[in-house]
């Protein structure tokens, strides 16, 4: 049953990036971006300018770092990318999980401050599976001990977020969790769809989700964010005996959080906000990784046809029906996140971090709040700041536009 989830996985782990093209180039995995070249190729040092401002306090330079897929595909491929502060640390890439089809592929990254004090994560989703059936539950389990999905009930993203807070994020405890009403209103319509498909068929599967965010407390002191998206479908059977014969899969396909010293909360906050709005994924990448789902749920739909003997129109007729609102709902997908970051949209309006400016292609980008004065550059390059005299073209001897706000 486990198997069945990847191409749904796959699906809904796109609720957290945009539609935007982020192009083709790449970048080495794990390292910081390289400082900003102008048309000459000369390189500016980041630091003091030549009248004595200073870089990332009289104003911050924001760099397109770039995450490879080295594993899935014939070469290395930019998979992902972000903008980030330059001079911060970045990690990051593609993690193919080739035991559990729910966690095929899941990308991951951090951004770390230069002091080491601010950390963001994106981490890898996480996929379980569970059956009534007392037999196939162990046999499961020992699956799981060989590396495929993890075996685990049902559980919304509230009930994870407290595991998640207190086991896999240094015993940190968790207040004021909140709904993400945007990704809920998202998830709403592709459950409904799917619910009506199984009704439609019979196959008594119910799909439901839940979306939270939540304040976070370590025990030295610093404070943080964090962002759980899940996922469950249930079906509902019994065996020749009548007995209950029912499975679950639950998808954790969203696990984000920022750790900061309290002094800290402003800066942190706009840099979580950022990296929500600017995240991108790569149309070449994206479209051989659903090519690829897309043939694997095609062999093992056969392969679960045949097992369970399924004859003649009524197969064929289920099979393209699914098809159909498998691809309706990837261009729903699509359709939403080209006219917003459905991941993060409702956390930033909620933070307030982020404004809309026009870069010098006259096109709209989300960046750091706060800031009157803007510059842009063709490579995806930014600099904010709020003094009204830096010119980076005198100060840093490069070729950057200046960007305005459109209006409200």
């Amino acid at each position: 049953m486990s198997r069945m989830f990847a191409p749904f996985v796959c699906l809904l782990v796109l609720i957290t990036a945009c539609g935007g093209n982020s192009g083709n180039g790449s970048a080495p995995r794990g390292t910081t971006s390289a400082p900003v070249e102008n048309r000459a190729g000369n390189r500016s040092t980041p630091g003091r300018t030549a009248s004595g401002l200073v870089e990332g306090k009289d104003y911050v330079v924001l760099e397109r770092v770039r995450f490879n897929d080295e594993e899935g595909f014939d070469r290395p491929v930019e998979a992902i990318s972000i903008l980030a502060p330059r001079g911060w640390q970045t990690e990051g890439g593609i993690r193919w999980n080739w035991g559990c089809r729910g966690d095929l592929a899941s990308w991951h990254y951090s951004v770390t401050s230069p002091d080491g004090a601010i950390q963001f994560k994106v981490l890898p989703s996480r996929t379980f599976g569970f059956f009534q059936d007392q037999m196939l539950q162990q046999a499961a389990l020992a699956a799981a001990q060989r590396g495929d999905c993890e075996v685990s009930q049902p559980f919304n993203a509230a009930q994870y977020l407290e595991q998640f807070a207190r086991t896999e994020l240094g015993d940190a405890t968790v207040s004021n969790v909140r709904n993400d009403e945007k990704n809920r209103a998202v998830m709403d319509k592709i459950n409904a769809d799917s619910n009506a498909i199984s009704r439609q068929y019979g196959t008594n599967s119910n799909h439901s989700g839940s979306a939270v965010y939540g304040t976070l407390t370590w025990p030295d002191g610093t404070k943080g964010l964090a962002q759980v998206g899940v996922m469950v479908i249930m079906t509902q059977s019994t065996d020749l005996n009548g007995m209950p014969n029912g499975t679950a899969n639950t998808s954790v396909f969203l696990r984000a959080f920022i750790r900061y010293p309290p002094a800290r909360e402003a800066e942190a906050l706009k840099l979580w906000a950022t990296i929500g709005a600017s995240q991108r994924v790569n149309p070449i990448w994206k479209q051989a990784k659903e090519t690829f789902m897309t043939q694997l749920g095609n062999r093992e739909h056969a392969g679960r046809m045949e097992r369970l003997r399924l004859q003649g129109e009524q197969s064929a007729a289920y099979a393209r029906a699914q098809s159909d609102a498998s691809d309706a709902r990837m261009r729903n997908w699509e359709r939403a996140q080209a006219s917003s970051d459905a991941s993060q949209s409702r956390f930033i309006q909620t933070i307030r971090e982020v404004e809309t400016w026009k870069d010098s292609s006259g096109s709209p980008v989300e960046l750091n709040a706060g800031y009157s004065h803007g510059w842009s550059r063709p490579d995806g390059s930014y600099i904010l700041t709020n003094n009204s005299n830096f010119d980076p073209a005198v100060e840093l001897q490069q070729n950057w536009e200046r960007m305005e706000k459109p209006p409200r």
